[in-house]
């Protein structure tokens, strides 16, 4: 075989084996795109401060909703004086408050959670939100009893607009001991809503003054979204009002038009509205462990082109 034969054939293999390697590499890059394409493409979203977060409910294997939160009292069974959400125990943090929407046989449910069980300290919340669905209805009132200890109020109401639309409004105010927790679920919302929660937390929430075993700070409010046995967990601003809504984020960035509102009512503006994808950043602002993952592939991948090149 002559010296032009051999380097053709040399070249030849090479392109081969650097091809079959890309194909492999594009083929992966391609699934691991679609599923996060998959993932961003949720029907559901959170709006806060110009952010829009697509979100997906949480679900587990037909569970209604109220066996999902297992709340427990001294009435119930099994029985607990924690007067808290049991079933959501994997999922609380301490000093923290959680928000997601939970998808069940019965309807799809707006879930809050504040606390958790067994933690140091207590603390204080409100909630007023603003234009539930009216055929829904609270199903948990995480603390409904009569007792000395249960300082909870949950004020509900209908109304009609001027198109003779009905919609629902409700204020909660939440106060918890140290090693308890708080919270609610409204079932009902349908697949058509847009609804706004204004948050009020520790010194600003109506029930914070109430000192002793109450006392306590909540530090970060979450949204949880996807696997209830690993969520994806999105960090909030606690002084800034979050709108829920059926519809899902805009691709891109789009002009907001209508201003903001702090929750304490402070200044309107207009801002950008920009769509974040949770699957790619974590709570924490880092790389999420899909694309961790795709890296090092990458790295693997370019080290075989390497070697197979240098073989042939």
């Amino acid at each position: 075989m002559d010296s032009m034969t051999e380097n053709s054939t040399t070249i030849a293999r090479r392109q081969f084996v650097k091809a079959t390697i890309a194909s492999t590499a594009i083929l992966g890059g391609v699934s691991s795109a679609g599923a996060a394409q998959q993932d961003g493409n949720s029907q559901f979203a959170i709006e806060q401060d110009g952010n829009c977060i697509p979100i997906k409910p949480l679900s587990m294997s037909g569970l209604p909703i109220e066996e999902f939160y297992d709340y427990r009292t001294p009435d119930t069974d099994p029985m607990s004086y924690k007067y808290a959400s049991f079933g959501t125990e994997s999922l609380q943090r301490d000093d923290t408050s959680l928000l997601f929407l939970y998808d069940g046989p019965k309807g799809l449910s707006l879930v809050m959670i504040h606390d958790k069980l067994d933690s140091d300290g207590g603390g204080a919340v409100s909630f007023r939100i603003t234009n539930l669905p009216v055929q829904g209805k609270f199903v948990v009132k995480d603390d409904e009893y009569d007792g000395s200890t249960n300082r909870d109020t949950f004020d509900y109401s209908k109304h009609r607009d001027w198109n003779g639309k009905e919609t629902a409004n409700a204020t909660i105010h939440w106060t918890w001991q140290g090693g308890r927790s708080d919270g609610a679920v409204y079932r009902g919302l349908g697949n058509d809503f847009e609804f706004t929660i204004h948050p009020q937390f520790n010194e600003q929430a109506l029930l914070s003054d109430e000192g002793g075993e109450y006392s306590g700070e909540v530090n970060k409010w979450e949204v949880l979204s996807g696997d209830p046995n690993n969520p994806t967990r999105t960090k909030l601003k606690m002084n800034k009002e979050v709108k829920i809504t059926s519809s899902s984020c805009d691709s891109g960035t789009t002009t907001e038009t209508a201003g903001n509102k702090t929750a304490n009512g402070g200044g309107e503006g207009t801002g950008t509205k920009t769509t974040s994808n949770p699957s790619d950043v974590n709570s924490d602002g880092g790389q999420s462990f899909f694309a961790k993952l795709w890296d090092g592939i990458s790295s693997i991948l370019n080290s075989v082109v390497s070697f197979f090149t240098n073989l042939f």
